[in-house]
């Protein structure tokens, strides 16, 4: 019996599909960088509401020496700190980290300072800011530099580095970090202050005229 020729059935693409195929993915392409979140790494800051209650952050990362952590070494301290129990401890001071790792436990301050100290790498920032834009509470992580990219190491969350330019612009903004030699104010402090101020207005026109 004579064997069957192949059949190939080709899709001729049509050049005003393909435009509009192009145009889609370029518009797609767009829509990710446009709604994912800058690098924010703020600007030098002489001072910071925090700075009463930094005493314990200020000491570990005045610590620090110029060690450069793997991504292996961060991987597996994440896991360790995501094991942490949750314990809300004090409203603003951070737990020494011995004591955080005796208890296996702590806040996301407690973990994040823990995690600054085990890390030992002079590009860790403490940050704190908001977890989303419009939480009234705010949130501790870490944000750390390897090889050109910055990460936000959060393990009171998660249990993995996430790269910054990966989040949306309205996840984990950080108001003020601090490294070992400096503090910085970022960018979403001065929105926010502003947005503060017209509720205060607001309120303060609407009592006004209550009375």
């Amino acid at each position: 019996m004579a064997q069957e020729p192949l059949r190939v059935d080709v899709e001729i693409i049509r050049p005003h599909r393909m435009r509009f195929s192009l145009l889609a993915l370029a518009i797609l392409a767009l829509a990710r960088l446009t709604s994912a979140a800058p690098v924010d790494l703020g600007i030098s800051a002489t001072f910071t509401p925090y700075d009463p209650y930094l005493s314990p952050v200020k000491r570990v990362l005045g610590t620090v020496g110029g060690d450069r952590a793997s991504m292996n070494r961060v991987a597996e301290l994440m896991r360790t700190g995501r094991s942490f129990r949750y314990v809300h401890s004090t409203p603003y001071l951070a737990a020494e980290p011995m004591q955080t790792a005796a208890r296996r436990a702590g806040d996301c301050k407690d973990k994040a300072l823990w995690l600054c100290d085990q890390l030992r790498d002079s590009s860790a920032r403490f940050v704190i800011g908001k977890i989303k834009r419009n939480p009234k509470i705010s949130h501790a992580w870490v944000m750390w530099e390897n090889e050109g990219r910055w990460w936000i190491l959060d393990c009171t969350l998660n249990g993995r580095p996430i790269a910054v330019e990966s989040i949306r612009r309205d996840d984990y903004v950080p108001l003020y970090s601090y490294s070992k030699n400096a503090s910085y104010r970022h960018a979403r402090t001065s929105m926010l202050m502003s947005s503060a101020g017209k509720k205060t207005t607001a309120v303060a026109a609407a009592n006004a005229a209550g009375r």
